[in-house]
């Protein structure tokens, strides 16, 4: 919608009666500048202007503004009625100076005569004529009809303004008074009663008595000391002296003011014709009128604004803006802008003396009209005519041209998709597009990428042969239609976005219908089942850990990458995440899988270092075997010399490629070392060969941080690694692994449902893929053993019976005694704390505990400090409660009292 206009002349906030020039300002508006009167109402009250007719006058009145116009207008009436009638008996002012008295007894009654018919007319022609034309500001209809009407010239806001200034001005002038109905009633009075009357009526109607000195002063502003008369005057019919001159060296000089001139002047219909000359001369003067086109006219912030100032409803609705006027003008269309005959007759009596030779850029301006103007057809429909497409197709060997033609045959293409499959031609539509940098329009440039990157998406639905990964992409899609129809509404300027929005209306059904036939999916048989309890898990079925994978990305692609240790609880993902590196580092990395559990278990230092070196040579592609040669077993006396050979042998043959030894379960080293098999300098060695070769990597994990090794021999070797804790899963790579674990997972989660997972496990991965692992389970037995109709959803329903069922507790008995064995100590401190906290819902402060445990400070400190550092438990400011509350309920539940 065009912007209300900001009147660039003196405007004061409330009129002073008592101010004498504000008079002389108030009949100026009257008499030439209109638009100023409206202003000034506008300004005093916006929403009362915006209100319309009715009963505005009783409102008006509490406005000060208003108020000091109705109680000056009687007084400006009474001294023109003076002055116009004093003009006319002038000369008989020299008959007799005896006749003085009858002189002024003529004028009086001339007063009164001219007073009582212009409160007559003012009234029912106020009435009339002020609210059923006037209000349309119209000057073409205004000055062939009602010019000295206030209420119709001005447009003035409802009844009440008709008859106030109807009567106001109806009583200055009969001459004035006879504009009113114009040339047609001076016709009329001619033929029926008197021409000499008529005549004068017709002039008035034109404001002849105004030209000869407007003419004057058209020549005075000539030498530019003088401001010609159409930059002051709304009503001037005839034309002047040529304004072309002088308009066009502004427009050379100051662009933007230039504009705004001849927007000024093309309001007017009867000066239309000539602004349109100089526009369509200056607009073929351009070295680069595309850029002028859409910088000067389209985009200029100034030219946004009504053509006239709008007074109805449908004013607000219907009124063109400027931008409109001028494209429509150099299309050589008429604009409609008084929704009346009066403009449309001007403009064909005035259309001979326009600029009417068709170049490409007034047809790219037609269509540009076309796409801008109030009573548009739908984009669509405009752009699949030939003219349209011949429009924009011909502007390309202007600068730019090639840009904007490439756009509109992209808006084109794409509002003909009527399929879904159509959508995944875009990104091929706009990859010859230019630059943002280099653009016109770089806001249009980008939302045309952006409508590429959802056909994009379509494609990827269209792909993928998962039902998930489908609506993953076409939800995507819709999201990023949201996103472009929220940018282009700010960022984008008609009509392009007037085209845009056509297109997304055209696109979002057919993503939304796309989703829907994926929502209507059926299964016919049961689910395997992608949830893994117990076991590592690889592949697409891995998910949650993406913390610890940047970390490791982030230590490792330096130039001399350290070890590391992954510690934490028990089935906390740890094996998981060394079975998974070589999705990450294979390219760059031999991943060697040295798990202590599968060949730890030797009998001497020599056959594990002899172990470790056979896993690195099975590892290699076939010719890098026969290069290296398969190690011999090494010897008992020097294992470490033999394993430094290996390494060295290795060195020439790795191809760049760094070695990246995982060891699981490392604390069985320690036990290796306790029972004598393995040489604690084997801790020693380790670290000296990371140390000697950057290339060599090892990557531990096990249940311990360093603070829990028992033997110092660990510290020289940890020294050198980065410890990385892997804890529970973060809400979001919870919530990722139950509702996502497979990318064909059919299966959807109530919220509810979801939230009650991650309370119950505190993320913990284990017991997350078990309650999820017995949910499936369940949906299947139910649907395809007991027959069960049920949703494709999972509630909070269900996971409470899962979790309260005989099963559940059974298959997670491993994990949960494993918790309860690790916490057993001499003093049975822990597992004591665990037992009475289970009976606790809320927890306990440490000083319940200390009370119902009978444990002393420093042993319940102590014992609670280690079950925090293995996540048993949670040590609050004012109490102390379980990490997960399935180990509570397990504990409660499974533990008798005798047990601890």
């Amino acid at each position: 919608m065009p912007e209300f206009p900001t009147y660039r002349g003196e405007l004061p906030a409330c009129l002073n009666p008592f101010n004498p020039r504000h008079y002389l300002l108030l009949t100026y508006w009257v008499f030439f500048r209109p638009t100023a009167l409206k202003c000034y109402l506008y300004q005093a009250a916006p929403e009362l202007y915006q209100a319309g007719a009715g009963l505005g006058i009783f409102r008006t009145v509490r406005v000060r503004a208003y108020r000091n116009l109705y109680f000056m207008v009687p007084i400006i009436t009474l001294f023109i009625s003076i002055f116009f009638v004093s003009l006319m008996l002038f000369p008989e002012l020299f008959l007799s100076i005896f006749e003085i008295a009858e002189l002024f007894l003529s004028i009086f009654e001339i007063i009164i005569y001219v007073g009582l018919f212009g409160i007559a007319f003012g009234v029912v022609g106020g009435v009339a004529f002020g609210v059923a034309v006037g209000v349309l500001g119209s000057v073409a209809f205004g000055v062939a009809v009602s010019i000295a009407l206030f209420g119709a010239a001005f447009g003035m806001t409802d009844v009440a303004f008709g008859m106030a200034f109807g009567m106001a001005f109806g009583v200055a002038l009969f001459g004035v008074a006879g504009m009113a109905f114009g040339m047609a009633v001076g016709v009329l009075i001619g033929v029926t009663k008197d021409v000499a009357v008529g005549v004068a009526v017709g002039v008035g109607a034109l404001r002849v008595i105004f030209y000869p000195v407007q003419w004057v002063l058209s020549l005075l502003s000539l030498s530019g000391k003088v401001k010609h008369p159409l930059l002051w005057d709304e009503f001037i019919v005839f034309p002047l002296s040529d304004i072309r001159h002088p308009l066009q060296q502004t427009l050379q000089t100051d662009e933007q003011q230039g504009l705004s001139e001849l927007a000024q002047i093309m309001s007017n219909p009867f000066q239309r014709w000539l602004m349109q000359k100089i526009l369509y001369n200056h607009l073929h003067q351009q070295k680069q009128p595309l850029h002028f086109t859409y910088k000067r006219i389209l985009n200029n912030a100034d030219l946004n604004t009504y053509v006239f100032v709008p007074v109805e409803a449908k004013d607000w609705e219907r009124m063109p803006n400027h931008c409109q006027l001028f494209l429509g003008e150099l299309a050589g269309r008429f604009v409609n802008t008084d929704f009346y005959i009066g403009d449309r007759l001007v403009f064909l009596l005035t259309n001979s003396f326009r600029e009417r030779r068709t170049t490409p850029l007034t047809q790219f301006a037609a269509l540009l009209y076309a796409l801008y103007k109030q009573d548009r057809e739908k984009p669509a429909d405009i752009l699949n005519q030939t003219w349209a497409q011949d429009a924009y197709t011909n502007i390309k060997h202007y600068p730019n041209g090639k840009e904007i033609s490439q756009s509109f045959a992209a808006f084109t293409t794409f509002l003909n998709y009527k399929n879904l499959a159509d959508l995944t031609g875009a990104p091929q539509i706009t990859t010859a597009l230019p630059d943002t940098s280099t653009a016109i329009r770089p806001t249009v440039q980008i939302a045309l990428t952006r409508l590429a990157e959802i056909g994009a998406e379509v494609a990827t639905y269209q792909d993928a042969t998962s039902r998930v990964n489908k609506l993953a992409a076409l939800g995507r899609a819709a999201e990023s239609l949201e996103e472009l129809k929220a940018y282009i509404s700010t960022e984008v300027n008609e009509p392009e976005r007037y085209i845009f929005q056509a297109i997304i209306e055209q696109w979002q059904p057919l993503i939304t219908e796309g989703s829907g036939e994926l929502g209507r999916f059926t299964i016919t048989e049961p689910i395997v089942n992608p949830f893994v309890a117990g076991n590592p898990v690889t592949g697409s079925l891995f998910v949650g850990r993406d913390d610890v994978l940047r970390r490791l990305e982030e230590l490792w692609t330096v130039p001399k990458p350290p070890s590391v240790i992954l510690y934490g609880h028990r089935r906390m993902g740890k094996t998981s995440i060394l079975q998974n590196l070589g999705t990450r580092f294979g390219n760059q990395s031999q991943i060697i899988d040295f798990n202590m559990q599968r060949v730890g278990f030797v009998k001497d230092t020599s056959k594990l270092l002899y172990n470790l070196a056979l896993t690195c040579y099975d590892s290699l592609a076939p010719e890098q075997q026969s290069a290296l040669g398969e190690p011999t077993a090494f010897s008992e006396d020097d294992p470490y010399n033999a394993f430094d050979r290996f390494l060295k042998k290795w060195d020439k043959h790795r191809q760049n490629q760094r070695l990246l030894v995982t060891v699981d379960e490392f604390e069985l080293i320690e036990k290796g070392i306790n029972a004598g098999r393995l040489d604690p300098n084997l801790l020693d060695f380790w670290r000296a060969t990371i140390q000697t070769y950057p290339w060599f990597i090892m990557a531990f994990a096990g249940l311990h941080n360093l603070e829990e090794m028992r033997h110092d021999y660990w510290h020289p070797l940890f020294c050198s690694f980065k410890p990385i804790i892997v804890s529970f899963l973060g809400e979001d790579a919870a919530q990722q692994l139950i509702t996502q674990p497979d990318p064909d997972f059919p299966l959807d989660y109530d919220t509810d449902a979801i939230n009650e997972i991650i309370n119950l496990t505190r993320g913990q991965p284990y017991l997350v893929q078990l309650i999820c692992h017995s949910l499936v389970s369940r949906f299947n037995r139910q649907t395809f053993e007991e027959g069960v109709e049920r949703e494709r959803r999972f509630t909070l329903h269900d996971v409470r019976a899962v979790i309260e069922s005989k099963e559940f507790f059974r298959d997670g008995n491993a994990y949960f005694a494993g918790v309860w064995v690790q916490a057993e100590s001499a003093d049975n401190a822990q597992q004591t704390i665990m037992k009475t906290l289970a009976d606790a819902t809320d927890g306990l402060t440490i000083a319940e505990l200390a009370v119902q445990t009978q444990l002393s400070d420093n042993i319940l400190d102590h014992a609670l400090t280690v079950l925090a550092r293995h996540d048993v438990v949670v040590k609050q400011p004012d109490k102390v409660v379980y990490t997960v509350e399935l180990m509570r309920r397990w504990v409660r539940e499974k533990v008798p009292a005798e047990m601890v």
